[in-house]
């Protein structure tokens, strides 16, 4: 079975607390306390929804589901008194023009959670494994 490996590539700016993250041609930056950025709770969102709506795009003839547009909202949540560094909460609901009804409406979007990667990352533990440290002089 073939392997397929994904890269990124995350380097500091000029702005303290401020990162760029680079995918081929296209750059997203972040940062911990600015409006003008993308935070990584934000980033998370982003990417779910991005993949779940890919996953509708692309399966939607497959799965005979008609749709004119539809469009993501979801919301992360965070206790201030949470132990943990990461979202307790991730609520996403999917709004669609569609004349289909609302039953399929719902399988469709539970077909789409169950088909899409960010969701599979988010729901199952995915070994992270540290590479390798280099000290640039």
């Amino acid at each position: 079975m073939a392997m397929e490996t994904f890269k990124v590539k995350v380097t500091g700016t000029d702005r303290p607390k401020a990162y760029q993250a680079a995918v081929r041609d296209f750059k997203v930056n972040f940062a911990t306390d600015s409006p003008a950025t993308v935070g990584s709770h934000e980033a998370i969102l982003q990417a779910l929804g991005a993949c779940e709506a890919i996953v509708m795009a692309s399966f939607k003839k497959q799965q005979n589901f008609t749709y004119r547009d539809f469009y993501y909202t979801l919301e992360g949540r965070k206790a201030d008194d949470s132990q943990r560094l990461g979202l307790d909460r991730i609520g996403v609901a999917v709004h669609f023009n569609t004349d289909e009804n609302k039953q399929k409406c719902h399988e469709f979007m539970e077909f789409a959670e169950n088909t899409c990667p960010v969701m599979d990352n988010l729901t199952n533990t995915v070994p992270v494994k540290r590479t390798g440290v280099t000290v640039v002089g």
